[in-house]
């Protein structure tokens, strides 16, 4: 790659959102958003930790591990997904070179082999957590791999798939990016910093600095015709103290033998002959914009007293979009169940790839949209300009009409009139099946000319079968890498690339399948992108002393591969150089062919002081960052940060601040009790990550003084002086040290009851004027406590509560559970130390549930052996065991009630194996089978479910209860009995044999009954004999037995059921009612004559309607069906009251017999007669 170095046209930051127009030149500039006070400038802070993300100059593991401990910080620990996560997303924003690996602490063991810890941290936070596993995109190697794994693969490293973040496995060579990570706890104190622009500067509520863009402008859409306003407009906002001022240039390119030079010429609105251009503020009017004389590039320029920027180049899109032609379109002819499509035929537009397609369809009440979600066969495409329908029905035919909307540059302009009408008939066919194919111009690939950034689509259309289910869609990367499931789109016939990357360039195979399992041939698509040029490392502010050498560094990238160019003010460094007008032998401009590109200043002098760019430029137009480069010489002051006292405790450590403004740096001299000292080199602790000091006092990395293992005798008066060729200063503190905390209450180790409260106490004692706080960590992750709950951390059975009463400190646990056991700790914390205390919590309750449950029948009897693997004792000895057993998804029933821990047999020590046998399951049932533990404090959860058995079969054990009958239809005989339920079957086929035979005779019948019909509203199942003769009301002795593929199972006990009664053939006799008052009547009747073979009445209904006519005629019939009401008596009853009459009424009565199976037999009514409740007739 060969950069070119000329002046800059481009743009480093996007438009950002400051509050509109903003000018506060602090707060307004893109490159101070990530100014924190939390962590020093050049640092971000998450939780607890400032880090810092390190892309040039890449580094070996080696390095990248002294590159950090050089910051006072060391390589990244990740302890909590939510770590990661912030990780992951800053790298997904900001480390636009995808290929790029990080370095962290991460490091392979080779005892035990494959196993990973962060290296350099302290023991409680070297290895990695459990829940990090599922980050491994490499998969750690295991014993078995050691032979012939390559031993130097043994880092771990940050990199992307292409759809996340994750863990890869490196070597330690290879030069890398890396991530920092320090604690955020005196973190200014430690950590040293860049330069911030108001560095040197004494008034902070008057910064000055040169210009930095907070909008830019893009390209401007003007179609003739379709636009309402007849000009353009390109946006340019920038922030500056003083505020700046613009001009604006054309821009064209001449391409010479070994840079491309541009051609750049002011716009002088005053000088235009038309008058068609404006500037207002900084935005440049062009009206009535023509393609013949506007159609250049477009740059802005900021600038104030400090020196200038050039923003990103802009241009006037010139667009087109005819009308649709007025004659009708071609009637289109389809067989029914054949898929068929309708191409829109758009007129001519351009851009290309400027339109975005609709289709309706013609309704009586006007137009519909034709694609709907509840329908899968029917698909637009944007890329081919079509509808299709996988497979078309006659409700499809119709006269289709076709919208489109002008979409370009992420805005709406237009929709045209639609297009002519498009019919389309589909015949009926006989031909059903449709096997799946895709189409010839599928997949397609739209925009047709993707640039990065855009929102893309692959879509993919077949014909095929969707009468019995949708035609399934598949999508695979031919070289492997996985596709994002939120591409998938549109019943998966579309992938949609919402912001397209480089990564996302590869091939893509659709695959097709139908509903019955047919596939369509596969076809694919190559999707290659191309890029505007985009910044990886961007130029940055830098503040520098005279005579210091300074690096500005920037890297782009873009499809194709950009130039790079550099600019000083506005103007060419390269020219500039080649017209002398810079100190060759001091500029040094970097090609970038083996790293980033970069402009070297040597020696640098005031005169340096400048706004630089580095344009990035290729085919599609161009970027660029910008920063300021400030020179200073300046004796030290303290004016705006002086020393300030300073509280230590014994045994700690303190830090007295010295930070100067100064340029160059001057050279640091400390003084205790005006006695100079020597401060030695601080150093890291390998084992706790702290910072120490090999003595009493030590130089930190960012020139403080650290005062190690305080005593009484450190406290006094410490002075800094700060010196270099312009001057010195001098400031002073006072560092008092106090006695240290003494722990009064520490938590200590207990054993507790499990769902009780467990107060675990910690108190210190400090001097008045010392706030204390207290943390508390369980297994070394801190329990969080919720301050919108009164400081309590609810968990799902566990309440964690740290009080604010004469308890302060305490940890109050409760309903603890086992899960709860484990090490406590206190963090006794005050702004001059820390102080853990530990002590562990056993839980002492019911036994922990029982593992490796197995079950297995003993092949030739009835017996099942259960295994399974003892659980945690909790404590307390267990006692016995319990076994349950489940039928398919039912409750648990327990089969084995007590079985002492003595009578189960032991199978292996070490593992705790238990073993018994249990006789009491029902026979060929599918049973999973789990075991509980119980100690003297209860009985101890259950294990989880073994696999499932089945018992061997045998034939029916269990007697069939309940038989009994009666009833049925004339001619019939009724058997009931309570059902087997299914697992007293004992075997397959299972049926009832019903044995039957009439009491007189001495041959039994056998009816075999699969699925007796279910008695309703009732327990029983039933059958029903047909007897060969009209027996009426006659005894029958019955039994019924059950019967599966082994054998039949006992016989019950024979019954006397007797078979259906003939229909009564008389009615009730005598009726007569009797007034009781005005609204009731009592009815009396005698019972009918019956014969022996129509057995006993089982009732009565009393029939009542009010009289309209004589209650004998047919009439009076009409009326009683119509409005005619009853009341049903039961047993042998010979009376009855019927209520709710109306007075001085008339009402016909009429008594029913009942007769078996709540039949009442209307055919057999008794006489009919009136009555009232006042007198009767």
């Amino acid at each position: 790659m060969t950069y070119f170095w000329i002046a800059q046209i481009g743009f480093l930051f996007s438009c950002c959102d400051f509050g509109g127009a903003n000018t506060n030149a602090w707060s307004g500039c893109p490159q101070d958003r990530h100014s924190q006070s939390v962590c020093p400038n050049g640092w971000i802070s998450f939780e607890a930790a400032c880090y810092v993300f390190i892309s040039f100059p890449t580094a070996t593991f080696a390095n990248a591990q002294t590159g950090c401990t050089s910051r006072g910080a060391l390589l990244l620990n990740i302890q909590t997904m939510e770590q990661h996560r912030f990780v992951s997303d800053w790298l997904q924003a900001n480390a636009l070179d995808r290929a790029m690996r990080w370095f962290t602490a991460g490091t392979m063991l080779n005892s035990p082999f494959g196993e990973f810890i962060w290296t350099g941290y302290p023991v409680e936070s070297r290895n990695i957590p459990p829940n990090l596993y599922s980050l491994w995109f490499d998969k750690p190697p295991t014993a078995a791999d050691q032979p012939t794994y390559p031993v130097e693969r043994n880092k771990l490293v940050y990199g992307t798939n292409g759809t996340a973040w994750g863990w890869y496995i490196d070597v330690p060579s290879q030069a890398r990016g890396y991530i920092c990570q320090a604690k955020s706890l005196f973190a200014n104190k430690l950590l040293p910093q860049s330069n911030p622009i108001d560095y040197g500067q004494m008034d902070s509520n008057n910064i000055y600095r040169g210009p930095c863009f907070v909008e830019q402008p893009v390209d401007a859409w003007f179609v003739p015709g379709i636009v309402v306003e007849n000009f353009v407009a390109f946006g340019c906002f920038a922030n500056g103290n003083p505020a700046p001022n613009y001009r604006w240039y054309k821009i064209g390119f001449i391409s010479g033998q070994s840079i491309v030079v541009p051609k750049r010429t002011l716009v002088e609105p005053l000088l235009s002959p038309t008058g068609r251009i404006s500037i207002s503020g900084g935005n440049l009017i062009i009206h009535q914009p023509q393609a013949s004389t506007d159609s250049e590039y477009y740059q802005c320029e900021a600038y104030n007293d400090f020196g200038s920027i050039l923003s990103r180049t802009a241009k006037i899109v010139f667009g087109q979009l005819e009308t649709f032609p007025k004659h009708p379109r071609k009637r289109r002819v389809a067989l029914a169940y054949q898929s068929v499509t309708i191409p829109c035929d758009p007129p001519a537009h351009s851009p290309r790839d400027s339109l975005i397609y609709a289709f309706y369809m013609k309704k009586d009440s006007g137009l519909e949209p034709v694609v709907l979600p509840a329908r899968p066969g029917v698909f637009v495409s944007q890329a081919q300009a079509l509808i299709g329908f996988s497979e078309a029905t006659t409700q499809d035919s119709g006269i289709y009409v076709c919208m489109i909307t002008m979409h370009q540059l992420g805005s709406r302009l237009s929709d045209s009139p639609k297009s002519p009408d498009m019919p389309l008939t589909v015949l009926e066919s006989n031909q059903r099946i449709q096997e799946p194919r895709i189409y010839d111009s599928f997949p397609a690939i739209w925009p047709s000319d993707p640039v990065r950034g855009q929102t893309v689509r692959i879509e993919c259309f077949a014909g095929g079968s969707v009468q019995s289910g949708p035609l399934e869609y598949t999508w695979r990367r031919l070289d492997g890498k996985p596709i994002p499931i939120e591409v998938y789109k549109e019943f998966n016939r579309v992938l949609e690339f919402s912001q397209i990357q480089p990564e996302d360039q590869g091939v893509y195979e659709c695959k097709v399948t139908d509903s019955m399992g047919s596939q369509a041939q596969p076809k694919s698509v190559s999707l290659q992108i191309k890029a505007w040029p985009y910044f990886i490392k961007t130029a940055s502010d830098t503040i520098v002393s005279i005579g210091e050498t300074v690096v500005m560094v920037c890297e782009a990238a873009g499809i194709p591969e950009p130039i790079q160019m550099w600019y000083k003010n506005g103007e060419s460094v390269s020219e500039l150089l080649a017209q002398g007008k810079l100190d060759s032998a001091r500029y040094t401009l970097m090609d970038g062919t083996t790293g980033p590109a970069s402009l070297q200043i040597s020696q640098t002098i005031q005169a340096d002081s400048a706004m630089f760019n580095c344009l990035a430029v290729n085919s599609l137009g161009s970027e660029a960052s910008s920063g300021e480069l400030r020179v200073l010489a300046f004796a030290p002051t303290f004016q705006k940060n002086p020393m300030v006292p300073v509280d230590g405790m014994v045994g700690q450590s303190a830090v007295m601040v010295c930070q100067p403004e100064a340029a160059p740096a001057p050279t640091i001299s400390w003084f205790f009790q005006g006695n100079a000292i020597t401060p030695l080199s601080s150093q890291m602790d390998p084992n706790t990550g702290e910072i120490t000091c090999p003595g009493t006092y030590c130089s930190l990395p960012n020139g403080n003084l650290l005062v190690f293992a305080l005593t009484k005798v450190q406290a006094g008066l410490y002075a800094c002086r700060a010196e270099n060729q312009f001057g010195s200063a001098k400031t002073s503190a006072y560092l008092d040290v106090i006695d240290p905390l003494v722990v009064i209450l520490r938590p200590h180790n207990m054993i507790v009851e499990v769902n009780s409260t467990v107060i675990v106490p910690c108190r210190a004692q400090a001097v008045p004027s010392l706030d204390v706080n207290y943390a508390w960590f369980y297994e070394d992750v801190e329990i969080k406590f919720d301050r919108l709950d009164l400081d309590a951390r609810r968990y799902e059975k566990t309440q964690f509560f740290r009080p604010f009463d004469r308890n302060y400190g305490f940890l109050h646990i409760v309903n603890i559970q086992m899960s709860d056991a484990g090490r406590y700790a206190c963090e006794i914390q005050t702004p001059l130390s820390k102080q853990r205390e530990e002590g562990y919590v056993l839980v002492a309750g019911p036994p922990g549930p029982c593992a490796g449950v197995e079950a297995a029948t003993v092949p030739g009897t009835e017996l099942v052996v259960v295994n399974w693997t003892k659980g945690a004792d909790h404590l307390f000895p267990t006692l016995f065991y319990q076994i349950e057993a489940q039928v398919d998804d039912g409750p648990w029933i327990m089969v084995v009630s007590r079985l002492n821990e003595s009578a189960s047999i032991q199978l292996d020590k070490v593992s705790n194996r238990r073993t018994t046998t249990i006789a009491n399951l029902y026979s060929n049932i599918l049973y999973r089978l789990r075991v509980r533990a119980a100690n003297v404090k209860g009985i101890g959860e259950p294990s989880a479910a073994s696999r499932g058995i089945i018992t061997l079969p045998k034939p029916p054990t269990k007697v069939v209860q309940n038989v009994s009958g009666g009833g049925g239809k004339h001619g019939t005989l009724v058997v009931r009995w309570e059902p087997l339920p299914y697992y007293e079957h004992n075997g397959n086929s299972f049926h009832y044999v019903v044995r039957w035979r009439a009491k007189e005779d001495l041959e039994y019948t056998d009816t075999v009954v699969y699925n007796p019909m279910v008695v309703e509203n009732d327990t029983k199942v039933q059958l029903t004999i047909t007897l060969a003769e009209e027996r009426f009301y006659k005894p029958y002795v019955v039994s019924v037995r059950g019967v599966n593929e082994i054998g039949p199972g006992p016989e019950s006990d024979r019954m006397i059921i007797m078979s259906a009664a003939r229909v009564p053939t008389n009615a009730p006799r005598n009726p007569q009612a009797s007034m009781l008052n005005a609204s009731a009547l009592g009815v009396t009747w005698d019972p009918p004559l019956l014969s022996p073979e129509e057995g006993p009445v089982s009732g009565y209904r009393i029939l009542y309607w009010r009289r309209g006519v004589e209650c004998l005629s047919l009439a009076s019939d009409i009326e009683r069906w119509e409005q005619g009401q009853r009341l049903t008596l039961y047993g042998d009853v010979t009376s009855g009251t019927i209520i709710g009459l109306d007075s001085d009424s008339y009402y016909c009565i009429a008594v029913q017999v009942k007769w078996s199976l709540n039949i009442f037999f209307s055919n057999f009514v008794s006489h009919c007669f009136a009555a009232t409740a006042t007198r009767i007739q």
